[in-house]
Formats: structure tokens, C-alpha cells, sequence
């Protein structure tokens, strides 16, 4: 047991169980979930899940004593509020005044750490003091410190308020005197110096430094670094946060791993093959998994390399060089991400070797046939045949010269119009854990013919006469979408510019019969036409209003007919004046004199429209009165 721990075993040994009470003791052994894959040091998350569950703990626990009696003052930058700020790096202080530190209300002051026995704690501060420093570049930054002889933790945090901060990493005596972290440019962390309270009741001072220095780049997989094989690729944990974090690596086959300071690569397979990622030449003790994906973020581990796992219950075992390296086989377009960091609490420089190697072959591999037929709007079917048993086929079809049709991946293909001249191919993939993929093209079938219109005999909306407009409605078509053109006739005949869905009829239509031609065209399609039934067309009827006579009703006066508005104009209109209902031999114009024949009769005027294709329409007038 190291001296810290003898120095404070009794406030370690509540730490240790409020941690197993709150992790369960073993969340190393834990899979990792999906969420947390792409956990980093700068992801600003904590760790695991288990960190996450610590949190509302953390906040709840009692207040420290010196909360609230302290004989000293506190120092200037007790509160988070007043933290030091740190202007440029390396930054290096000590003999900070600390006495009289406190904790304000809602502070963490947590540090989690892991030792090579796989025992966890929380380890709890219970005063405090503040620095702040705001990156001007993207760098690592690697930081301790102490609170004079006391037991002590520097605590990195990405800066927010007080209820919103998040441990991203932290130092702690006698299990890491140094910690990393990689600060982004423009970002501020926050550093806060704490000690425990029952180690010294009394510390005066602290101390605490920051240092720079060159980016780490690949430390999640959104930021991983691009591989090909064969290559070798030269790299370093040394300086990355090695604290315990997820993903935990869950042994392949049982058990776990454990990857502290994970770097990541991924790699973009171009055909089917084995690829060996070695380790073997690595100065330390490093280990490598290898992970499937969904293209941009892992999603289940493929492979892990063969290290022994431990007798005990939780734990890794020894490390065997020579069993650094993973094997798995690939497919043409995936990609893979590989996870690499230290077996056990090892930490430094590795050498990463990428090659390919030849899988086993597949021992059944037919040729696939289409049956169906070749003709726009039908379906095709793959049928594969016959392949070893427990073999993955994928389908991918394609037109002309072996063009691959976008989203045509499934056993049966429907012929679209783009097929139309061309002939179709469909290319049939197997696959098997282990084994050499293989890949099969079936023949092409014949030239693909355009497809067959469905049609309906189209109708009008009413009977036809002049000036009433006629609609037709073309039915239910097919394939959908069909566009449709369309043409009237006139006893059979084309009537010129008669081109839309409807249609007014003429003068010239009476007593002809109307009919119209819908033409249904789709591309890939054999146009077709379909023709309404015919219709006599009747004479139109025209609107006329009654007619009104102005004038005085007495002999020697002229009468005027008003004829009022009449419709469809233009319309041609005839008077006839009449005497006591008689017609007046002669008076036909708008205007009529009254002469002595008409003294004590009564006057009135019929008016009569006339327009070509129409039946004639006469209006009469009221009567006037007696002409005096």
C-alpha cells in the first residue's frame, strides 16, 4: 500500500466504498454502450456512465466544515468567480496563499482515479482555490500541483458555470503527480488546486503548473487519422490523458482490456481482404481493437488482439508482445476504425504496422440468372443459385455497360423508363466472416423494350351547343404520372388550335359532331391514344332583355326602342313596331312618329336578335299608353 494511503486510510476506505456503492465496484467490466464510443478528454463528458452517475452524489454530499468556520481569510481567488488568471505558458507557482480556502455552494471538487490494482475512488476536496487560462492555439496542456504537504488533486474543467462544470481531467498524490489535456483554440479551462481536509486541517500554501506543447491530434474517432495498408505509422500516448475512459474495450472473447490515452485510425477497405494490424514493435505495452462502423462512427468491436486475461475477477493479465496484433477481414467500401492505447496503466511511443493478407476462398460460387421480362415497368428477379453455407449476398443491378443503378440493391428489380434500350445485369456479392468475398455477374438480358400504357376512353363533361365550354376528363391512366395532349374534332376532322382539356364550340360545329383525342405520353413509354364518344352540337341560346320605349304618347311625337343588353355579342338586332299588337307595315326602325292612325291605340316594339349558330331570341315592350 503506498504512504498516502496510510496517511489517509480511513478517508480512502469511504471513498472506496462510496465508489463501489455507486459503480458497482467493476464498471471496467462494463461493454461499453453506443453513446459512449467517442468519448475524448476534450468531449467535454465525463468519463464513463458511472462518472455521470457520480455526479448528483458529488453535489448532494454533506459541506465541508471549513465551509463555514475558517480561521484564516480566504485567499483571493477562493472563489470561482476570482480565479487566477494565467496569461501566458509555462506557467509555474507556488507559496499561493491557501489557508482559509473554501468550497462554495454546488462546487465539485471531485477527482476520480484508477491505480494498477483496479481499485476506483472518488476522492473528494474539500477546499479550494482557482486559475483560469484560455488556450491561444489548439496544444496539449499538461498540469500538476499541491496544497503544501497536504493530500492533494488538481482538477482540469472546461469552463462554465458553477453547476455546469465538467471534470475533464485531474491529478491526484501518489497515483499521477502529471495529467494531460488537449485544449482547443479560443477555449478556456479552469484549474482548480484542493486538498483533502482530514489529511492536514491546516495547509498554508499551494502550488501549481501549466505547460504547452505541440497539438495531439486523432483522439476520437471524429478526428481519426486516415490509414492505408501497407503502411507503418509512428505514434504516442505519452502525453495524452490517462485517466480511465470510455470506451472500455471489452475483450473480444470474454473479459476487458484496458485503454488508457486511446488514439484512433480508421481505415477505408478497397476490396475484400485480411488486414493485420500489428503492435509487436511498439516500446511499450500497447494494445489495438479493431471496431465495425456505420461509416463515421464505431458501432461493435470486430476484433482485439490475443492478450491473457487475468485469474482474478476483474483486471487485465500479463502482456505478451508477440500476441500484439489483430487480424480481421474487410469489405470493398467499409470502414473501420482501430482503437489503440496502453495494456494495463502503460503509456508511450508505439509502432503501428498495416498489411493485407489473403482469406480463404469461397468454394461455391454460381453464376446468377434473371428471370422476368425485359420491358420497362416489369420486375426482374435475382436468382443466385447456390453458395456455402453461411454466406452473406448483397445485389447490385445495372444497366448498359454494367453502370450501377442507384438504390437497385434487392433480389428483384422493377425495369424503369432510363433502362428502355439498354439491357440489364445484376451483380450478386458473398461474403462470409473469414473467407475471401466473391462477386458474380449474371448475363445481360435482352434489350429493354419500352413499356405499355394503360388507357381509359375519355368523356365530356355535358352536351355540346355553341358557346357553352366542354370539358373532357381523360380516366384513369397508367403508369402514373402520364402526361396527356389533346385534340378536338369536328365530325371526325382535326379542328385547328383546339388543343386544350376544353373547348367552346363554334358556329361551324352546329350540327356536327363533337368528339376529342387524348394521346397519354411517359417516358420509357409507347405513346398511346384514346377518343371520347361524339356528340351532335346544338345551337347556342342567346340572352336578350326586354325592350323599353321613351317618348311622348301623342300625335306628331317620335317613340325610341331601347333594346337593352343582349348576349353572347356582338348580336344582331331588328325592330318592329306594333299598333295594339299589330305589326305597323313599314316601321321597323329603333324609331317610330306617331300619326293620327295611331290616336287611342296603344304602341309597342318587338326586338329580335340574330347571331349565327344560335336560335333567333324577340323581346316585346310593355304597351304605352292611349296615344292622345
Amino acid at each position: 500500500m503506498s504512504i498516502h494511503r496510510a496517511r489517509n486510510s480511513l478517508a480512502r476506505a469511504l471513498s472506496l466504498i462510496v465508489a463501489i456503492g455507486l459503480v458497482g465496484g467493476t464498471a471496467a467490466n462494463a461493454a461499453p454502450s453506443p453513446a459512449d464510443q467517442d468519448a475524448s478528454t476534450t468531449a467535454g463528458r465525463w468519463h464513463t456512465p458511472e462518472e455521470r452517475e457520480q455526479s448528483p452524489a458529488e453535489r448532494s454530499a454533506p459541506v465541508s466544515p471549513n465551509r463555514l468556520f475558517s480561521a484564516a481569510a480566504a485567499p483571493a481567488n477562493d472563489m470561482l468567480a476570482n480565479a487566477t488568471r494565467v496569461s501566458s505558458l509555462p506557467f509555474e507557482v507556488s507559496g499561493q496563499p491557501y489557508a482559509g480556502a473554501t468550497l462554495e455552494a454546488d462546487e465539485p471538487a471531485t477527482c476520480r482515479t484508477s491505480d494498477p490494482d483496479s481499485t476506483e475512488y472518488f476522492t473528494h476536496g474539500d477546499r479550494s482555490i482557482w486559475y483560469s487560462f484560455t488556450s491561444p492555439v489548439t496544444q496539449t496542456l499538461s498540469f500538476g500541483g499541491e496544497v503544501g504537504s497536504a493530500y492533494s488533486m488538481v482538477i482540469a474543467y472546461a469552463a462554465a458555470g458553477m453547476s455546469d462544470l465538467t471534470r475533464i481531467s485531474c491529478t491526484e498524490d501518489g497515483f499521477r503527480d502529471e495529467n494531460h489535456l488537449q485544449a482547443q483554440a479560443g477555449v478556456t479551462y479552469l484549474f482548480q488546486v484542493t486538498d483533502d481536509i482530514s489529511s492536514e486541517t491546516s495547509p498554508g500554501t499551494a502550488s501549481l503548473w501549466i505547460r504547452g506543447s505541440a497539438p495531439i491530434s486523432n483522439l476520437s474517432p471524429s478526428t481519426a487519422t486516415s490509414v492505408s495498408a501497407p503502411s507503418t505509422v509512428a505514434g504516442s500516448i505519452s502525453k495524452v490523458d490517462n485517466n480511465w475512459y470510455s470506451p472500455y474495450t471489452g475483450r473480444c472473447d470474454g473479459g476487458f482490456a484496458t485503454m488508457l490515452g486511446t488514439r484512433w485510425y480508421n481505415y477505408v477497405a478497397t476490396s475484400t481482404t485480411g488486414v493485420r494490424v500489428d503492435l509487436r514493435d511498439s516500446y511499450y505495452a500497447a494494445d489495438a481493437v479493431v471496431w465495425a462502423t456505420d461509416g463515421t462512427t464505431p458501432t461493435s468491436r470486430l476484433s482485439c488482439s490475443g492478450q491473457q486475461e487475468s485469474n482474478e475477477s476483474f483486471g487485465p493479465g500479463p502482456y505478451d508482445k508477440s500476441k500484439a496484433f489483430v487480424d480481421f477481414a474487410v469489405e470493398p467500401g467499409k470502414t473501420y476504425f482501430i482503437q489503440v492505447g496502453g495494456w494495463n496503466f502503460s503509456v508511450g511511443d508505439y509502432e503501428l504496422k498495416f498489411s493485407t493478407y489473403q482469406l480463404p476462398l469461397l468454394t461455391s460460387t454460381p453464376t446468377p440468372k434473371i428471370t422476368g421480362t425485359a420491358q420497362v415497368g416489369s420486375t426482374l428477379t435475382a436468382n443466385p443459385g447456390t453458395w456455402d453455407e453461411g454466406t452473406t449476398l448483397t445485389y447490385q443491378w445495372m444497366r448498359g455497360g454494367g453502370t450501377y443503378i442507384s438504390g437497385a440493391k434487392s433480389s428483384t428489380y422493377t425495369v424503369s423508363p432510363a433502362d428502355a434500350g439498354a439491357q440489364i445485369t445484376v451483380a450478386v456479392t458473398a461474403s462470409k466472416p473469414g473467407y475471401s468475398g466473391a462477386r458474380k455477374t449474371s448475363a445481360p438480358t435482352a434489350v429493354v423494350a419500352k413499356g405499355v400504357l394503360t388507357s381509359a376512353t375519355p368523356t365530356l363533361s355535358g352536351a355540346p351547343a355553341v358557346g357553352k365550354t366542354v370539358t373532357v376528363a381523360p380516366g384513369a391512366w397508367g403508369p402514373s404520372p402520364v402526361t396527356f395532349t389533346y385534340q378536338w374534332l369536328r365530325g371526325g376532322a382535326s379542328i385547328s388550335g383546339a388543343t386544350s382539356a376544353s373547348y367552346t364550340p363554334v358556329a361551324a360545329d352546329v350540327g356536327t359532331r363533337l368528339s376529342v383525342t387524348v394521346t397519354g405520353t411517359k417516358s420509357g413509354y409507347t405513346s398511346k391514344a384514346s377518343t371520347s364518344t361524339s356528340a351532335v352540337v346544338a345551337n347556342g341560346t342567346l340572352t336578350g332583355a326586354k325592350p323599353t320605349i321613351t317618348g311622348t304618347t301623342k300625335v306628331g311625337s317620335t317613340l325610341t326602342a331601347k333594346a337593352g343588353t343582349w348576349a353572347p355579342a356582338p348580336v344582331t338586332l331588328s325592330h318592329q313596331w306594333l299598333r295594339n299588337g299589330v305589326a305597323i307595315s313599314g316601321a321597323t326602325a329603333s324609331t317610330y312618329k306617331l300619326t293620327s292612325a295611331n290616336k287611342g291605340k296603344r304602341i309597342t316594339v318587338r326586338v329580335t336578335g340574330t347571331k349565327a349558330g344560335y336560335t333567333t331570341l324577340s323581346q316585346t315592350s310593355t304597351a304605352t299608353a292611349a296615344i292622345g
